[in-house]
């Protein structure tokens, strides 16, 4: 189709994305959280963060203590909430504690003078303008180019998925993550190796989405050491110095963090795509495959040139991985699914016929069902997980995209830059 055709079918893609979450997703997700969750007032993800950034930088308090977590609390429940606590059904209730690397501070401080509701109308619109500027940089980085209708048009259809729409209504730093993970890999491309470091130290906000893409850069620089040190020189000089400030500011911070982040385990237990879709054993089973696959697949490749397209093709290997083996179940942290949805455009004619359908199937779902329940509203005063029906094929996104993949290197070998 013509450009111009596929940039009026983004605004109408971002047009039924927006009236959903509006007239659908909204007023239902708030009737879960007063009646299945007991909260009182959604406020976001970025709250806690927030508060703790605002108490330890006015009031000197520690945001991993007591005090905050119950001022935290009483702005969602209206009452403290310890790990005994049970929820409407017996469910666990969610702490909502201050559970970042302490760096964060630095990332909330701009706005701790600011009301949260300016804060909390804002965010939205901020996260949403970091994930758009991450289709650019994806293009780049594939050597992509197309015309700005196009480039316009795949942005528009990013943001309103359902994997970035949930992002943004949480108000999720994975969107943040996710985009600084993308920006380290274009740096790399560039051979600013430094800065590709200093990025992914900052990325370190959510350890859990770090931590398999980091593996794939170490093993890539000790492919060429003595050209490419400067990648993990920058990311030890910048993790240092936000250890370090943070140490200045909260003296003790990590055993805090520590601490927090096994509670976090108890009162939001995560798990992976693979141990939901398969059962624990086995999909840790598989996980460890996956896991030890990518990592001789990056070994095999290591010494690959910093702009090589079969470089790429890896990076998103481990992209993909992360989200099957480790504890990212839910949706917002397919942000990272951007760059390998985009390799599979770029090679759409190498795709075979089937694999496309599978590609349009998975990716015009979402908006096809939000317009059914547009036109036929179901109960939102209800339980009913209906409303969710659009988010279905996304749960698979991790799973059908790496099949894709395959297929297209089947057909025709991943083409050097």
């Amino acid at each position: 189709m013509k450009p111009r055709i596929w940039l009026l079918l983004s605004l109408l893609a971002c047009a039924i994305s927006y009236l959903y979450a509006v007239r659908i997703l909204q007023p239902w997700d708030r009737y879960i959280g007063e009646v299945h969750d007991g909260i009182k007032s959604q406020m976001g993800d970025l709250y806690p963060r927030w508060v703790g950034a605002r108490e330890l930088l006015l009031r000197g308090l520690n945001p991993y203590g007591p005090e905050v977590s119950h001022e935290i609390q009483m702005s969602f429940y209206g009452h403290i909430v310890t790990q005994n606590d049970r929820g409407p059904g017996g469910k666990i209730v969610d702490e909502q504690r201050f559970a970042y690397p302490i760096y964060v501070i630095f990332l909330m401080a701009p706005t701790i003078y600011s009301n949260f509701a300016d804060v909390h109308r804002w965010a939205p619109t901020v996260l949403g303008l970091l994930a758009a500027l991450s289709v650019p940089i994806c293009l780049d980085l594939l050597r992509w180019r197309v015309p700005w209708e196009q480039v316009v048009a795949i942005t528009l259809l990013t943001i309103s998925s359902p994997q970035i729409v949930q992002g943004l209504e949480h108000q999720q730093l994975s969107v943040v993550v996710g985009v600084l993970l993308i920006a380290a890999a274009w740096c790399v491309s560039r051979d600013y190796l430094a800065a590709a470091g200093a990025l992914l130290a900052c990325s370190t906000l959510k350890p859990q989405m770090i931590f398999f893409p980091l593996c794939f850069f170490l093993v890539w620089v000790t492919g060429d050491w003595p050209k490419r040190w400067r990648l993990p020189a920058g990311f030890l000089a910048t993790l240092a110095a936000l250890v370090g400030a943070g140490e200045l500011i909260l003296p003790g911070w990590i055993g805090y963090f520590i601490d927090g982040a096994a509670a976090y385990r108890r009162y939001f237990p995560t798990t992976s795509l693979l141990r939901v879709a398969v059962g624990d054993p086995l999909g840790e089973i598989l996980g460890g495959i996956i896991v030890l696959g990518l990592l001789l697949f990056a070994w095999q490749n290591r010494k690959e040139p910093q702009d090589s397209r079969l470089l790429v093709t890896v990076f998103a290997g481990f992209l993909i991985g992360t989200l099957l083996a480790f504890p990212l179940f839910t949706p917002f942290n397919q942000v990272m699914l951007i760059l390998p949805a985009l390799l599979v455009v770029k090679d759409w004619k190498a795709l075979p016929r089937v694999s496309r359908l599978v590609f349009i199937v998975g990716v015009t779902w979402p908006w096809i069902i939000s317009v059914l329940l547009l036109l036929f509203p179901p109960r939102l005063n209800s339980q009913n997980q209906l409303p969710l029906l659009p988010s279905f094929l996304v749960l698979f996104f991790p799973i059908f995209l790496p099949l894709l993949l395959m297929t297209r290197r089947t057909s025709a070998a991943p083409q050097q830059s």
